[in-house]
Order: structure tokens, then C-alpha cells, then sequence
């Protein structure tokens, strides 16, 4: 369905699609009991980390992944129909890392560190720039409430890693962006008036905002400050846990209040590389 009106579907799965993810699970379903047994059989242990048509296969030896478990995988891909893309696919050391899912996954001596992964944070940024550059001439009001879902977004999926640094090179090149924006507006005002009309100085940050009436009170509309952002460890939820079980209601009620869950259900995991 477009627009109301119903296209017959020959075949095929539109790209993007809601249903492509589960088509794909399916399609990928046996793949890491196939993995894991066989490299059990042969006296290996590697662990498998799937989404949809992303996964990672990781083991202690790197001869065995290429000679063993890569051509493993292309061979259950090419019975369905599928190939490993060359591209996206290589072999690498925890200690270089690697990305996925738009993370970066790297033990720096000996510590695993997972931070918002450099293409994506560029490209973020490229997605802005773009953005305000389109709409050099609307309100204020109006750029906001363009840019803060998006940064609310963005924020709101990274703010389980390490990305503290991350917000706040993202917030200084929001700033400069914003400034330059105001400029263009203005060519003849000074800095200080430009800064005066688009800009207020909160604790030596200068935050971009705009006025809106709320009962006939004009009141500050403000950027959200990405790099205010807190960063919230996330705990893993147990296995066998579902909503479904009443056994698990109390965990589940206990889980809204990280603390307390932290200290009284979770269990130290040991990294997987």
C-alpha cells in the first residue's frame, strides 16, 4: 500500500522493508547452532552475535576463522541463495577492533570499549550540516525543532557506550554550524549582536535558542545539549526472563530503578574476546 493505493507485488522484498529483518532471521536461522557445533567437533570455541543480516563470529585463533568458519559460512549462504559480502566482511584483532551496528568494539590493554563508531559519527554530522544548509532562511523555532529529534535520537542510542567525548565533539561542531548559520542571516551585525540574538551563555556554553509564547509569556525554545547527555551503563536483562512469566514481575518492576537492579540481580559478564 502507497498513499492508498494497493501495487501487486510480483516478487521480491522492497528494500527497507519492515518485513526484510524477520525474512532475514529466518533465512539466517541454524546458522550459529551450525557454527558453534562444528567448531565444537573440532575442538574450537568461537561465540556468534547476530541482527538480522549482521553478525560476528569471534574465536581465540585467527587461521581458524579464515580456513574454517568463513568458508563454513559461505558454503550455509550459498544453499539459500546468499553471498558473503567481501566488502563488509574481514578478519580482525580485538585489539584493533572493528565496528558494528554503528558501534566501535575495541580492547584498549586489555579493556573492551564500545564507542560510536567514526563513519557514523561523520556521517551524523554530514546529515546536519546538510540540514541546516537547506533551511538557511526558516525561524529559529522552526530549525529546532528540526534538529533536536535528531539529536535526541542520536544521543538516545549511543548513551550506553562510552561516548562522552563523542557528544562533545558533536556539540562543538553543532555550535560552529549554528554560528555560521546566524552569520550567513546577518552579514552586517557584529559578532556580538549575533551572539546576543541566537545565543546564551550558560556556565561558559553557549546555547543556540529561540522564544516561543506559553500563556502569553515569552519563554527560551532550546537546542537540546547533546553533550549533556548522561551516560547510563546498560545491565543485561537474564536469559530466560519474559514479560509473559509472572515469576519474572518483580525482576522486570525492579529493573526501572538501575541501582538497585545492579546491585541486587546482575551478575559480573566476561567479555567475549
Amino acid at each position: 500500500m502507497d498513499k492508498g493505493v494497493f501495487h501487486r507485488t510480483d516478487e521480491g522484498t522492497p528494500q527497507g522493508g519492515i518485513i526484510s529483518p524477520t525474512l532475514m532471521l529466518m533465512t539466517l536461522a541454524g546458522l550459529e547452532q551450525h557454527v558453534k557445533s562444528t567448531a565444537l567437533s573440532k575442538g574450537q570455541r568461537v561465540n556468534f552475535i547476530s541482527y538480522a543480516d549482521d553478525f560476528i563470529v569471534t574465536g581465540h585463533s585467527k587461521e581458524f576463522l579464515v580456513n574454517e568458519v568463513k568458508p563454513l559460512i559461505a558454503d550455509f549462504l550459498e544453499e539459500r541463495g546468499l553471498t558473503l559480502s567481501e566488502e563488509k566482511t574481514q578478519v580482525t584483532h580485538i585489539d584493533d577492533g572493528f565496528n558494528f551496528l554503528g558501534f566501535n568494539l575495541r580492547k584498549y590493554k586489555g579493556k573492551l570499549l564500545i564507542k560510536p563508531s567514526k563513519p557514523n559519527v561523520l556521517l551524523f554530522l554530514r546529515n546536519l550540516r546538510e540540514l541546516i544548509k537547506k533551511h538557511a532562511t526558516i525561524p529559529v523555532n522552526d530549525l529546532i525543532k528540526l534538529v533536536n529529534p535528531k539529536l535526541r535520537g542520536w544521543a538516545n542510542y549511543y548513551r550506553h557506550s562510552v561516548a562522552k567525548k563523542t557528544f562533545n565533539y558533536i556539540s562543538h561542531k553543532l555550535f560552529e554550524m549554528l554560528w555560521h548559520w546566524a552569520k550567513r542571516r546577518h552579514p552586517t551585525k557584529s559578532r556580538r549582536w549575533i551572539a546576543m540574538k541566537y545565543f546564551i551563555n550558560r556556565k561558559g556554553q553557549w546555547q543556540f535558542h529561540g522564544w516561543r509564547k506559553i500563556a502569553n509569556i515569552d519563554s527560551q525554545f532550546n537546542l537540546v545539549q547533546i553533550a549533556q547527555t548522561p551516560i547510563k551503563r546498560h545491565v543485561k536483562i537474564k536469559s530466560p526472563v519474559t514479560a509473559y512469566n509472572p515469576e519474572f514481575a518483580d525482576y522486570l518492576k525492579r529493573r526501572k530503578q538501575p541501582d538497585k537492579c545492579r546491585n541486587a540481580w546482575s551478575t559480573p559478564v566476561s567479555p567475549l574476546f
